[in-house]
């Protein structure tokens, strides 16, 4: 399992090396919401952007099932961000060890929270057969708008927002359960003409 982790490692690589490079400079980024950007940029170019760009039937010619497919392009997003952001917070002063370690710990599982609910929703998009960036951009907007309304103790969807995430856990929660769908859904169903 390892040779195909690394292999769709190197092919993703070889293949996106500058939509990676601009995206690993801007999750060096201390700033969480400058991030939340690139993560979003990165989660909707992986393996939504080659379903939607029909390269899908290349990909499983290599010997990968859709299942491994699916969990590999998963891992790759979830290992270049957290990869990215601890050079980040190495660069920028984080003190391991401190008490500013659990701010920058609490910003990484926030960080694999959003990337997780977004990757997910491309991918049930790209596998309802539409767009890899708008549909997701929408339910972004949406998320953040609702997320926003009045006070935060009166709006429970604050705490499970992907964006907001009043509590992490509870986000990621929600995100895995929003992954485990996609999963379902590019698994059994297939993806939409």
């Amino acid at each position: 399992m390892t040779e195909k982790i690394e292999a769709y490692f190197m092919k993703e690589l070889s293949e996106k090396a500058g939509r990676i490079a601009v995206f690993s400079l801007g999750l060096l980024i201390p700033f969480y919401p400058a991030r939340m950007v690139f993560l979003f940029l990165l989660a909707t170019s992986l393996l939504p952007s080659d379903i939607q760009h029909k390269r899908l039937g290349s990909l499983l010619a290599l010997p990968y099932s859709r299942q491994e497919l699916f969990w590999i392009s998963y891992l790759f997003l979830i290992a270049f961000g957290t990869v990215a952001q601890v050079i980040g917070m190495a660069l920028f002063g984080a003190q391991f060890g401190s008490s500013t370690s659990i701010y920058w710990l609490s910003m990484l599982i926030g960080s694999i929270s959003f990337s997780t609910a977004y990757y997910a929703v491309s991918m049930i998009s790209v596998t309802a057969g539409l767009d890899n960036f708008g549909i997701p951009f929408l339910v972004l907007i949406a998320d953040l708008i609702i997320g926003g309304f009045g006070n935060r103790w009166n709006n429970p969807y604050f705490y499970a927002s992907p964006a907001h995430q009043g509590n992490v856990w509870v986000s990621g929660a929600v995100s895995l359960a929003v992954l485990l769908v996609a999963n379902y859904l590019f698994v059994k169903k297939g993806v939409q003409k």
